[in-house]
C-alpha cells in the first residue's frame, strides 16, 4: 500500500489484480470517514487502552485542591467513550458530558451515571455554569483555527465564578509524520492500523487512518486536525479574560501543554 500524501488519498492494491491500484479517497467512502468514533468505539477503546487516564484525573483533582475548590459541578467536553467520565464520577464529582458522537456516547452511557449531551465545541448552551470544566485529550485540536476563540468564549461562558478550565494542546507536528503501524487485540480479536498525519492547504493536518477489523473489513478515518501554537491558546484565554496556568504535561511521561485557567 502507498499513500500519496499530497491529493489525500490511499492507493489500494485489489488482491484479484495485485498489480494494479485504484485510489480510495474519504469522500469517495462517504459514511465510512470517522467509522471508528461511530461504529467501532469498543476498538477505540482497545487502541487507546494504554493511555493513563487515572493519571489525568489525578492531575486535575491535585490541581483543584491546590485551589481549594469546593464546588463539584464538571463539565466534561469530548467524553468520547467516557472513560475520563468515569472516574471523575467515582471520585465524587457531578458529571456532565459532552460529545458530538453518538456511538461513542452510547458506549459512555454504558459506563457510567452521567448527564450525557450529545454536543461539542465550537458552541453548545447547556443552560448552567459549572465549577469544574474539562477538555482533555485533544479535543481543541479537532477545531478550525478560527473556532479557536469561539470555543474559549463557550467555555468561559459556562465557568462559574471561580471555576477552573483544564485541557490540553497536543503536540502535532505541522510537517506531519511517517505511516506508522499499530496492531493489537480485543475481545473481538486482533486489529491492525496504518495512521499518518499530512499537511494540508488550511494549516492543519490531515489524520488518515486505514483500520482492519477482526472480521476481516476495513474501514478509513480521516479527519482534520489544527497544530495550534501554545502562545495562541493562552493569548486566546487571556483576552476572554481567564488568567492562564501552563504546565509540561499531566505528567513526567505526557508531552502535551496543558492549559489551567480561571
Amino acid at each position: 500500500m502507498a499513500r500519496q500524501s499530497a491529493g489525500r488519498y490511499l492507493w489500494i492494491k485489489t488482491p484479484a489484480a495485485p498489480e494494479s491500484t485504484y485510489p480510495v479517497t474519504p469522500q469517495s467512502l462517504g459514511a465510512m470517514v470517522e467509522q471508528l468514533y461511530s461504529e467501532y468505539p469498543e476498538l477505540y477503546d482497545a487502541i487507546q487502552s494504554e493511555w493513563d487516564y487515572d493519571r489525568d484525573v489525578a492531575f486535575v483533582t491535585e490541581r483543584l485542591d491546590a485551589r481549594e475548590l469546593a464546588g463539584t459541578e464538571l463539565l466534561e467536553v469530548g467524553c468520547g467513550t467516557g472513560e475520563h467520565t468515569k472516574r471523575f464520577v467515582d471520585a465524587g464529582f457531578d458529571v456532565t458530558a459532552v460529545e458530538p458522537n453518538e456511538g461513542m456516547l452510547s458506549l459512555a452511557r454504558e459506563k457510567t451515571d452521567a448527564t450525557f449531551h450529545t454536543d461539542g465545541l465550537p458552541g453548545f448552551d447547556i443552560g448552567r455554569e459549572f465549577d469544574v470544566i474539562l477538555a482533555i485529550r485533544g479535543v481543541i485540536n479537532h477545531l478550525v483555527p478560527g473556532e479557536l476563540g469561539p470555543a474559549i468564549e463557550t467555555l468561559e461562558t459556562h465557568l462559574a465564578p471561580g471555576g477552573v478550565l483544564v485541557f490540553d494542546n497536543s503536540p502535532l507536528p505541522p510537517e506531519g509524520n511517517e505511516a506508522a503501524l499499530d496492531v493489537g487485540t480485543y475481545k473481538h480479536g486482533q486489529y491492525a492500523r496504518v495512521v499518518q498525519m499530512t499537511p494540508i492547504d488550511t494549516g492543519q493536518l490531515s489524520w488518515d487512518s486505514l483500520v482492519f477489523t477482526p472480521d476481516g473489513e476495513f474501514f478509513i478515518d480521516s479527519y482534520d486536525m489544527t497544530p495550534f501554537e501554545d502562545v495562541t491558546i493562552a493569548a486566546t484565554l487571556s483576552q476572554h479574560g481567564l488568567a492562564v496556568e501552563t504546565v509540561a504535561g499531566y505528567g513526567p511521561d505526557d508531552s502535551r501543554t496543558v492549559f489551567v485557567a480561571g
